[in-house]
């Protein structure tokens, strides 16, 4: 059985981690799997938005600390998606029950993320003697207030899917076991706009982050410049002239 189940609906590639009876926990064999299934997808050119999302009662309880035990420590394991991956096309993970360590510092690297009410989000490792080491002190007070990420990483404290949708760490909330239906939802509102701008206003908006306002003006720019003489923009003038829904080719 793969621990990492792939299946393609149109233009969206459904990633669903697939250890349900260990809580969907990281080792070296799903970091593995996962790294490939989203090489795939970044690299495919059929494919223009990704859905994460877990099988069974959780997303994901964080890192198999049995694996590491027996010595296969989390700092020996490829970093999954965490690390020195970049990839334009959007990502949107669904979340429901435990969403905890690695599990969570896997759901912030989505861009958008669903969950359901069961949804608790937490950075337990200090409760553990460890600290997060897969993106969590970096990517997570870059999403929600800097007080309430510094709660969270040093307290190891969970929080609940409505505290987590109020500060912004999540898109939208919805009733128990609805999460993935709303996420593949949200994957067909995207494969609808223009892939290509899309992509663009992905990269100008991550780019342009940490930049000083002159310079990610400057980045948007660029950006914009590289959608001139596509088929895609072609298109979507004809489209609304013609008043009918533009038929995107990703070029």
């Amino acid at each position: 059985m793969s621990v990492v189940e792939v299946e393609q609906r149109g233009r969206v590639l459904h990633i669903a981690l697939n250890r349900p009876e260990k809580r969907n926990t990281l080792n070296a064999e799903v970091n593995h799997q996962l790294r490939e299934a989203f090489q795939t997808f970044a690299e495919d050119g059929e494919l223009w938005v990704a859905v994460l999302s877990g099988n069974g009662p959780d997303f994901c309880a964080g890192v198999d600390l049995t694996t590491s035990a027996s010595g296969g420590g989390p700092k020996t394991w490829p970093g999954g998606i965490t690390r020195e991956f970049e990839c334009w096309k959007p990502i949107v993970a669904a979340l429901h029950g435990h969403v905890l360590g690695g599990g969570l510092e896997l759901a912030l690297c989505a861009d958008f993320r669903v969950g359901d009410e069961t949804t608790r989000l937490g950075a337990p490792e200090v409760r553990w003697g460890l600290m997060q080491g897969a993106g969590a002190t970096q990517r997570l007070p870059r999403i929600v207030p800097f007080a309430v990420a510094l709660e969270m990483l040093l307290t190891g404290d969970p929080i609940d899917a409505a505290r987590a949708e109020r500060i912004g760490l999540l898109n939208h909330v919805v009733p128990a076991g609805g999460a993935l239906e709303r996420a593949f939802e949200l994957a067909e509102r995207l494969c609808a706009r223009a892939p290509l701008g899309v992509r663009r206003a992905k990269e100008a908006a991550y780019r342009g982050w940490d930049q000083p306002l002159p310079d990610g003006l400057r980045t948007e720019m660029l950006l914009s410049r590289l959608l001139a003489g596509t088929a895609d923009l072609d298109e979507g003038r004809r489209a609304f002239l013609e008043r009918r829904d533009p038929v995107w080719q990703a070029r």
